[in-house]
């Protein structure tokens, strides 16, 4: 009875870590204090509660925009609405 019990906590143990997707769904650009999303092949960046995130999640870019070719992870182009948010986040870990 008790092996049933353990089998039965350790199943339900698994499946509920296959269920929230435990390290499925990470953003592997993701860094504390940063907004990432990649769209065209290019990481945009901006800082936690920016205002421009609504319009960079919908793929639209904000009135500024900087630009950094092949600076970003896997030579990847960085945008950003500001030089200085692209430079903190390469320097983030």
């Amino acid at each position: 009875m008790r092996m049933i019990a353990l089998a039965v906590a350790a199943t339900t143990l698994f499946i509920s870590a296959c269920a929230t997707g435990t390290g499925a769904t990470k953003d592997p650009y993701a860094r504390s204090g940063f907004y990432t999303h990649v769209h065209d092949g290019r990481l945009w960046v901006l800082k936690d509660g920016d205002k421009d995130i609504e319009l960079v999640s919908k793929n639209k870019e904000p009135k500024v925009v900087v630009t950094r070719i092949a600076a970003g992870p896997n030579n990847m182009t960085v945008k950003s609405n500001n030089a200085e948010v692209i430079d903190a986040y390469l320097k983030a870990k």
